[in-house]
């Protein structure tokens, strides 16, 4: 049984990730072929199959070069090992986690405050909807659109950059027209939602994610000076502070606090011109540089 790969691809950032087009899996595979020997293919690896995830089964790769995959959806596949992607390996290119780790000890994230979070964007997503269908005001179309990109980060464990930004257009459409009167946007609805499992490495990726976001959109805005500032720069301004509130969150751990000095701090080293994501993250929550 065969599988056609899917090509992952990134979205283009700032700082210090450059943006890069990526290649076929198997070119892609070829580049990280020291990688690959070590770690890539050996059991319980997570690969993407086709459009499919799964985990490498025993026992790896066999003298051909196949291997055989265990779907997450139930079945299995036996194919070539140059048509998969290893997806953790794939993540750490375009969703490189942040060297900051506020309890290396913990692997998972709360689920209580992962879910939180995950309905924490749909409401704020859902009232920026309203606000922008009342006034017009592009600024809110920025928030919703931001905060619809942190709830679909949530939605899946696996996600990249690609499929991201896919799911945040999904979910905005559920405010379409502008305004949030569908019944998916409901505060009954929005309270059974829960969110793909989260751990410590995925929070640090999206972390990292949602900084260099941040970052874009600063680097673009503090360019022009506000005065001059028109449709687009009031709608990335509503994306950044979306994409502020959640790479602090995600960097924190998520801990449901009402302190905003985390947050402060973050935006003004962005205001301040710093562009290095881990050099923000890491004096975000450094109390010793105030």
């Amino acid at each position: 049984m065969t599988a056609t790969a899917r090509q992952p691809k990134g979205v283009p950032v700032g700082g210090q990730f450059a943006a890069t087009t990526h290649a076929a899996p198997s070119i892609q595979l070829q580049m990280l072929k020291q990688a690959e020997e070590t770690f890539a293919f050996t059991p319980g690896t997570r690969v993407m199959a086709g459009n499919e995830f799964g985990t490498i089964a025993e026992p790896g790769k066999d003298k051909n070069g196949n291997v055989t995959v265990t779907l997450d959806g139930g079945g299995s596949l036996y194919m070539k090992a140059s048509r998969l992607v290893p997806w953790e390996a794939h993540l750490d290119t375009v969703m490189p986690a942040v060297d900051y780790d506020p309890d290396p000890e913990t692997d998972m994230i709360d689920q209580t405050q992962a879910d939180r979070t995950l309905r924490g964007s749909f409401v704020r997503m859902r009232n920026a909807l309203e606000s922008a269908g009342r006034t017009g005001d592009t600024y809110y179309h920025g928030i919703a659109f931001g905060e619809a990109e942190v709830a679909a980060s949530l939605r899946d464990a696996d996600s990249d950059p690609e499929m991201i930004g896919n799911v945040r257009n999904e979910l905005l459409k559920l405010g379409l027209p502008i305004g949030a009167d569908h019944e998916a946007l409901s505060p009954a609805a929005i309270k059974q939602l829960t969110a793909a499992p989260l751990t410590a490495l995925r929070a640090r990726r999206l972390t990292g994610y949602f900084t260099v976001r941040a970052a874009e959109m600063q680097k673009h805005n503090g360019s022009i000076p506000q005065r001059d500032w028109g449709t687009a720069e009031w709608t990335k301004q509503g994306a950044l502070l979306a994409y502020s509130l959640a790479a602090v969150r995600f960097a924190g751990g998520l801990p449901h606090s009402e302190d905003s000095y985390p947050e402060k701090r973050f935006t003004r080293l962005l205001a301040e011109g710093e562009t290095n994501i881990n050099t923000i993250i890491g004096e975000t929550f450094d109390e010793g540089v105030w």
